[in-house]
């Protein structure tokens, strides 16, 4: 065994059954260390110090590219102990106090096990769509006993995160579960991603589905409008709208494994992809269809966002009598307005912007229509102009994401 004294190196966290931290040799600064990771006294994995950090690379550890991370396979146990040692070394990196979080680092619970081969948690999706009122939805059901809500609210697990496996779904996003027999996730871009459906079929095929839609010329609009006030989109409404209209049209759809990986890869913590999707977010019967063929109908409803704001607690014991839960507990909810959007977006939506996506939308609700046999008309009306406001245009925009 070499014996190694110049290493540097720390394990940051324990956290959602992975392990966080980074090392590096200053004498060879360009070269990546292993290292192997033992827990409760076994050896489950080995990771290299590889990954860029900004936080490395602004106090001078080499190029900052030297953090490592390894989520804890399925079958470990929960975790007490750990040890991180540079493989063919004794160089033990360094542990701080608190380090392991028990809350977030259990084994799968029994109820959390797969049954021939399938999980039945969680049993529900919220699927989206995005700007449409997922979040006030999300909370309303998780006011109910019998429900788990994900915490955080947008699991990014079958989009970004599928390889980690189900215990490291169960500790990131539902640590806080207990007993409950229905179980709820609300990641609104599992609606339009094209692979996500395929993902949740396999791990649940019995899952039921919800999702609630919005008048998607409103809903590309306020999408804008969510980056845009935060000054995370450079471009104006109109020269975004163009730019994701030539990314469609050039093929870009997130369906091939190649850009599926870049997606994955570069997908930020706020959820920002690598493409502008504020058109092809609204193509809901696309999107709804690549559900029913995994699923059949029955295990999807299908609420409006106009609904939802005119009248929650007739929508939310809907709701809850499907998920099979007691609808009568709607009649105690509070139904808060969440993630409104911040003022000043409708001044950016001049007449001829929204024209133009009036008109393109209009095959796409027409085929939406035939769906959920029910007249969308509302949607082929100018509702945004800042000097023509109409109420059900205000409700609109009071439940946000």
């Amino acid at each position: 065994m070499i014996v190694q004294t110049s290493y540097r190196g720390c394990v940051d966290a324990v956290r959602n059954r992975t392990v966080f931290g980074w090392v590096y040799d200053p004498n060879q600064p360009e070269r990546h260390l292993e290292v192997n990771i033992t827990v409760n006294r076994m050896l489950v994995g080995t990771a290299t110090a590889n990954r860029y950090r900004p936080d490395l690379a602004e106090h001078g550890i080499g190029d900052g590219c030297h953090g490592f991370e390894l989520t804890l396979p399925d079958h470990s146990a929960d975790v007490h102990a750990i040890e991180v040692t540079v493989k063919e070394s004794d160089y033990r990196l360094q542990l701080p106090e608190n380090l392991i979080c028990p809350k977030s680092n259990r084994a799968l619970p029994p109820q959390w096990q797969p049954i021939q081969g399938h999980f039945s948690l969680p049993s529900f999706f919220i699927l989206g769509a995005a700007k449409a009122g997922t979040t006030s939805l999300h909370r309303y059901l998780d006011q109910h006993p019998e429900i788990c809500m994900s915490d955080p609210k947008e699991p990014f697990y079958f989009e970004a995160e599928y390889d980690r496996g189900p215990t490291f779904l169960f500790n990131k996003y539902f640590s806080h579960w207990s007993g409950q027999r229905i179980v709820g996730s609300a990641r609104h871009r599992d609606l339009y991603l094209p692979y996500v459906p395929q993902r949740i079929h396999t791990f649940n095929p019995a899952a039921k589905l919800i999702a609630i839609l919005r008048n998607p010329v409103a809903r590309a609009v306020s999408h804008w409008w969510f980056w845009y006030s935060r000054r995370l989109e450079k471009l104006s409404l109109a020269e975004s709208l163009r730019a994701d209209l030539e990314r469609i049209e050039s093929g870009k759809l997130l369906k091939e494994p190649g850009e599926i990986e870049t997606y994955t890869n570069t997908l930020e913590a706020d959820g920002k992809g690598c493409y502008r999707t504020y058109l092809d977010s609204g193509y809901y019967y696309d999107e709804l269809l690549r559900y029913i063929e995994l699923f059949g109908k029955d295990q999807l409803r299908i609420i409006l966002l106009e609904d939802l704001a005119s009248n929650p607690q007739q929508v939310t014991a809907m709701l809850l009598d499907f998920l099979g839960a007691e609808a009568g507990y709607a009649r105690d909810m509070e139904y808060p307005v969440l993630n409104q959007s911040m003022p000043g977006m409708d001044s950016h939506l001049d007449e001829a912007t929204e024209s133009w996506l009036i008109r393109h939308y209009k095959p796409h609700n027409q085929n939406l229509e035939r769906l959920m046999h029910r007249s969308l008309a509302g949607w082929d009306e100018p509702i945004l102009r800042a000097s023509a406001k109409t109420s059900s245009a205000q409700e609109s925009d009071k439940v946000g994401d």
